[in-house]
């Protein structure tokens, strides 16, 4: 019955990529540039005509889009290979889940401050100057969360503190993720098609 529950929680806990992470789903254009006029007003400082960045900052806050689905993924990992650990006492999942811990911990840093970076680069309007707000505040707690929780487990080792820090940063960096989609891919990103 306790391996039941486990393989359940595992399943609902794969699922949180979908809401973590932004859709790749292709929009029709005339839908897409309905939407980027009316929700999602992005205004670039400098103009932009073969998608090259037009400013240092720009290029280098760019990166952010590269770094970010590390510590996504790699949270989310720590958090399945701890629930395996917990199910089978396997040496190796207790290895990766050090391992994978400590890599969100540093690379969260360096997104975050990308990211930063990158929020100069352009404006948000309506709505999605709420989101950048909130991802930008949410994504420097994670990366300091992530330290945090990584700081934990070496000194105290796997505990109820852990385990309750771990998913805490889970469903941070969930949240985080859902809001950087919106921003990326329009504030209804996440809404079923009529």
């Amino acid at each position: 019955m306790n391996k039941i529950f486990i393989l359940i929680l595992l399943y609902f806990l794969s699922l949180t990529f979908l809401f973590a992470h932004e859709t790749h789903k292709e929009m029709d254009e005339h839908k897409s540039m309905k939407e980027s006029v009316q929700t999602t007003h992005v205004q670039p400082l400098a103009k932009q005509d073969d998608g090259r960045p037009q400013s240092w900052m720009q290029w280098i806050g760019g990166f952010h889009f590269i770094f970010l689905h590390f510590p996504i993924a790699l949270i989310a990992m720590t958090t399945i290979s701890e629930i395996l650990f917990a199910w089978s006492t396997r040496p190796i999942f207790d290895y990766a889940s050090r391992f994978m811990l400590i890599s969100a911990a540093v690379l969260a840093v360096p997104t975050a401050l990308l990211g930063l970076t990158y929020s100069y680069t352009a404006t948000y309007n309506g709505v999605l100057a709420d989101f950048v707000w909130w991802h930008m505040w949410l994504g420097f707690t994670t990366a300091i969360f992530a330290i945090f929780v990584a700081f934990i487990r070496e000194r105290w080792g796997i505990s109820k503190l852990y385990y309750t820090c771990l998913v805490l940063l889970f469903f941070l960096v969930n949240i985080t993720g859902f809001l950087g989609g919106g921003m990326t891919f329009g504030p209804y990103h996440m809404h079923p098609p009529l």
